[in-house]
């Protein structure tokens, strides 16, 4: 596929949010596995739930894996280590077909800072490459922080959750919001129509979500176990098979180190005041979930 044409033909749901544009990127190639590959909820609709999840190995090379459903369709990797440590990535924008993809991401990392970062791989080579562009925040914790194309959120010291504004140049208007949290051990947040929502899981194996609502923010339960080990959490956007659709539910992928397990849900009825609730996990395959950090 010549890459002037990519566009034109490239099937992708846009999700426009503050000058952003968020692209699935699946060719028709792909596509027209829907039938091998969707899958059909309870109501009798089939979906397609892709989720983008970036890590680094032991060794510091960062990894890429697109997840549809239960599947890995994309893997790549760098071919050199990296000398930071990524912990949260939020896409930008993307471009991009079946054999190549190009995408600004914010990317958090363990020092603490923020950094605008373009990735790239193509079928020719299979490398992943990773280019700092600038650093756009500082200041973070070291862990548990999730950024999106719009906010990144942060617990602080006192355990206070926390949320600044990407402006499109750089993070503004600080604001704490009323919701303590103890003991996560990996978090994600994942921005819709109707509001932010940030997942975490706990030591305890609970499964939470709070639903930026400002003031009146709140920390729910969503399931009260099942959740033990979990070290890695990243959210994506369900469509329908033919990726014309957006679903009114997103896909969850929690990935435990220790097993290399990867599993993956769907969250239903998010907007609802409960927080909705979760489908019965599947393990996603094939497994190898052994990165340090997983955002």
């Amino acid at each position: 596929m010549k890459r002037t044409r990519v566009l034109g033909v490239v099937l992708t749901a846009l999700v426009s949010v503050a000058g952003a544009v968020t692209i699935p990127v699946v060719a028709p190639s792909t596509a027209a596995s829907a039938a091998a590959t969707s899958t059909t909820s309870g109501s009798g609709t089939a979906f397609r739930c892709v989720i983008d999840a970036f890590g680094q190995s032991t060794g510091g090379k960062i990894g890429f894996r697109r997840v549809v459903n239960t599947r890995v369709q994309v893997a790549r990797a760098t071919r050199k280590a990296v000398g930071w440590r990524p912990i949260s990535w939020g896409l930008v924008s993307a471009y991009g077909g079946n054999d190549f993809e190009t995408t600004r991401q914010l990317v958090a990392s363990t020092d603490g800072k923020v950094r605008l970062v373009e990735t790239s791989w193509d079928s020719e080579d299979g490398d992943l490459e990773v280019r700092v562009v600038k650093v756009v925040g500082r200041g973070y914790p070291r862990r548990l922080v999730t950024v999106n194309d719009q906010f990144i959120y942060w617990v602080a010291a006192d355990r206070s959750l926390r949320r600044a504004t990407w402006s499109g140049r750089r993070f503004v208007r600080p604001v704490t919001l009323p919701v303590t949290i103890s003991g996560a051990t990996a978090m994600a947040s994942y921005m819709t129509d109707y509001g932010t929502r940030i997942y975490y899981t706990d030591r305890e194996g609970a499964l939470h979500v709070v639903a930026d609502e400002g003031t009146r923010s709140a920390d729910l339960v969503l399931r009260p176990a099942g959740y033990r080990g979990v070290t890695g959490l990243k959210a994506g956007t369900c469509m329908s098979p033919d990726y014309t659709t957006v679903r009114p539910f997103h896909g969850l992928l929690f990935v435990d180190r220790a097993t290399g397990v990867g599993r993956f849900q769907r969250a239903l009825r998010p907007v609802d005041a409960d927080g909705g609730s979760v489908t019965k996990s599947a393990r996603v395959r094939p497994a190898g979930w052994s990165w340090r950090r997983l955002g």
